[in-house]
């Protein structure tokens, strides 16, 4: 029996999440595939937490933790992932953005040999002019500081293997943003072209000043180290020459640009962010090492 979890980060989702199970127990699995969710609950002030506890305790395909204190989606979802001992491990959204009516063909993929499948987001629906044009702003920018193609992975909604996960986990530099190298060896990789919409259900958590700052992490943990030091080494360069030209105030603002970025940089690295993340609650975590949750080659019991 091939058992794989679908991994979903939380917070102020109780509209979202009796939908998204109904969704993912409609789904026709692959013939010997048990499928579990495990929710990553992260401070919400809704009704989420209470709905996770029913869930945990009617449906055993259905787990749930609570963290202490929000570290933010990407990290949650690695959490998720560090508590799982699944064969292979699905992330997505529970909003609706993400199809979850691929996941039959990203498992089958994954059987037939796929490490990581892929997808990637062929058209967008719903989504406003701002928040358009900030994507593209954004891709651009990326591209040309760190010379890698984002557009390969536009959403993290993806199956890895466990080996891949375990190898996710060693780095921490990928996890607030969900990106990272993708494995090019023959057959290793499947791209699944899929279109979506903006957020179906619920409203969003993040802000301009919360997508700002997931952009300059994005950017950062994509940037080869050469390729950031040759660029911190011309604004270094930059400043000294504005200082010996009498320009003393942009040449300390060249300086603590570069030092901020420096920081922000070494934060991503830090290893402990997951020893950081504490367990306030959490429900149906014992089984699910074993826990059966879905009929072989039918539909999920999730509800």
């Amino acid at each position: 029996m091939t058992r794989v979890d679908v991994i979903v980060a939380v917070r102020n989702e109780e509209q979202s999440i009796p939908v998204f199970l109904d969704r993912i127990a409609a789904l026709q699995l692959p013939e010997g595939v048990d499928l579990r969710v495990i929710f990553v609950e992260d401070s919400s002030t809704d009704g989420t937490r209470p709905l996770l506890r029913r869930l945990a305790n009617e449906a055993p395909a259905v787990s749930y933790y609570t963290l202490a204190q929000g570290f933010g989606q990407g990290p949650a979802v690695v959490f998720g992932l560090s508590r799982s001992t699944a064969d292979a491990m699905i992330t997505m959204d529970v909003d609706g953005s993400h199809p979850a009516a691929v996941i039959p063909e990203m498992i089958r993929e994954y059987l037939g040999g796929a490490q990581v499948v892929q997808c990637v987001r062929r058209t967008l629906s719903n989504r406003r002019v701002h928040r358009r044009l900030g994507a593209a702003a954004f891709q651009l920018v990326a591209r040309l500081l760190t010379g890698v193609d984002t557009t390969e992975q536009n959403i993290f909604y993806r199956l890895i293997s466990g080996s891949v996960a375990r190898e996710l986990l060693q780095h921490p530099r990928y996890w607030r943003w969900l990106r990272f190298p993708l494995p090019r060896q023959p057959g290793a990789l499947f791209k699944v072209s899929i279109d979506t919409e903006e957020r179906v259900y619920g409203e969003s958590k993040y802000s301009v000043r919360r997508l700002v700052n997931l952009a300059i992490d994005g950017t950062l943990s994509l940037m080869p180290t050469a390729r950031l030091v040759t660029l911190l080494g011309i604004a270094g360069v930059a400043a000294i020459l504005l200082y010996h030209n009498g320009l003393w105030v942009p040449a300390l603002a060249a300086v603590g640009g570069v030092t901020w970025v420096l920081r922000r940089y070494a934060a991503l690295y830090r290893p402990d962010v997951l020893q950081q993340m504490q367990i306030a609650e959490c429900g149906n975590v014992a089984g699910s090492a074993t826990a059966g949750a879905a009929r072989a080659g039918g539909a999920a019991r999730l509800r």
